[in-house]
């Protein structure tokens, strides 16, 4: 009885494990992330210089409005107000994998392909 209770035990763990390490690896296949700096903090969005996918190498930075007035956090994962940002912060951005970069001047990413927007600490 205490073997079957051990055995069991063992194989609860490991699936536990199999199933969180799983859905990890499948939220990141999911996003795209990207770097930058805010140029300029509005009141409803944020413009973002140097805009770089992370595993781009070939394009280059570009500047890229977000249209968003939530959807902002720390490095911690604190939910945080677009009043928190300001110009010259370094931010990440969490993307879904297949956002679209609208060409406008400057160019826009709809907020609905927007997860998070992380302010890094400088």
């Amino acid at each position: 009885m205490k073997k079957t209770s051990i055995i069991f035990i063992f194989c609860t763990i490991m699936l536990l494990l199999v199933a969180c390490s799983t859905a990890e690896q499948q939220t990141q296949i999911d996003t795209t992330e990207a770097t930058g700096t805010i140029a300029e903090v509005g009141e409803s969005s944020v413009l973002i210089k140097n805009f770089k996918e992370k595993n781009e190498k070939d394009n280059p930075p570009i500047n890229i409005r977000f249209k968003i007035e939530y959807k902002y956090y720390d490095e911690a994962g604190n939910k945080i107000k677009l009043t928190d940002l300001h110009e010259n912060d370094n931010v990440k951005v969490i993307l879904t994998k297949e956002f679209e970069i609208l060409e406008t001047s400057p160019a826009q990413i709809d907020p609905e392909y927007v997860q998070k927007i992380i302010l890094l600490d400088n």
